[in-house]
């Protein structure tokens, strides 16, 4: 089995080695182990717990409902309807993040053409 160390797994996943640590003191890692030498580490065919973790974080999900969507997974199937809703829930949180977004890249876009006609009849 290959292992993948934490530095190896912050490169992969894009983000910053002592968050992940910090995940991991949270318990918010599923499957880290330690070596011999006491580094962190993951099986290679357990990365999907990491990557599952940083994109529900990058979506604005909390760390609290982070680790409940985990233990609903470490369930099995008997949660898939609550794991169903919580992702539901995370979906519009987002959806609802790119219409802001959407509306603040109109002013931008509005405040830009403005400037560039004002300088345009100078």
């Amino acid at each position: 089995m290959k292992k993948v160390y934490m530095n190896e797994l912050a490169n992969i996943l894009n983000i910053n080695e002592s968050a992940l640590r910090y995940y991991d003191s949270k318990g918010i890692l599923p499957k880290v182990q330690r070596d011999e030498n006491n580094y962190r580490f993951i099986d290679f065919e357990d990365l999907d717990y990491p990557k599952t973790v940083i994109c529900l974080k990058k979506t604005g999900m909390s760390l609290k409902d982070i680790k409940k969507y985990l233990y609903y997974v470490e369930q099995g199937d008997s949660s898939i309807k609550v794991r169903y809703e919580m992702i539901l829930n995370q979906e519009k949180m987002v959806l609802n993040k790119l219409k802001n977004i959407q509306e603040e890249i109109e002013f931008i876009e509005y405040k830009k053409s403005f400037y560039k006609n004002k300088l345009e009849k100078k």
